[in-house]
């Protein structure tokens, strides 16, 4: 994708930045889909928005393994931080063709720039992928609701 730049979803006094050379998905995950002679391979990582709900993160794991067929939306990991533990959820199908072992070693450098820091990368290209303003649009969608979690009045 050629698209330089950024738009920003607002998150009160935070804005979460979406890159417009990336995709989405509704699992706050970005994709960065690139061909590499005749083949599609995929980085996946975590968005700014994810990064911010989260904090700081200091345990990240992983379930599955180099060369595992996996299906979209399968448990593939855990990811734990000063303000929540979660079970990170496939945000694609395909076969697992890489795993990023330096954000295993030093997860905290994801929160710190979450768009320059990949963690798994997968053969093919993700078949339900959201663009920039397609995620914003999502987010604003739940974000009454996430903001009633984040305050604990539901």
């Amino acid at each position: 994708m050629s698209e330089q730049g950024s738009i920003f979803f607002e998150m009160g006094l935070y804005q979460a930045e979406l890159p417009l050379r990336l995709q989405y998905a509704d699992i706050h995950f970005w994709f960065d889909a690139r061909e590499e002679a005749g083949a599609w391979r995929t980085r996946v990582g975590l968005t700014t928005y994810a990064m911010r709900l989260l904090d700081d993160v200091f345990r990240l794991e992983w379930k599955v393994t180099v060369g595992q067929e996996i299906r979209e939306a399968e448990p593939i990991g855990e990811i734990e931080s000063t303000k929540a533990s979660s079970e990170l959820y496939a945000p694609m199908s395909g076969k697992l063709w890489d795993i990023n072992t330096e954000m295993l070693e030093q997860p905290a450098r994801i929160g710190v720039e979450p768009y320059a820091h990949w963690l798994l990368e997968f053969e093919g290209r993700p078949e339900h992928a959201l663009d920039p303003e397609q995620y914003r649009q999502f987010l604003a969608t739940g974000w009454e609701e996430t903001q009633k979690l984040l305050k604990g009045q539901v």
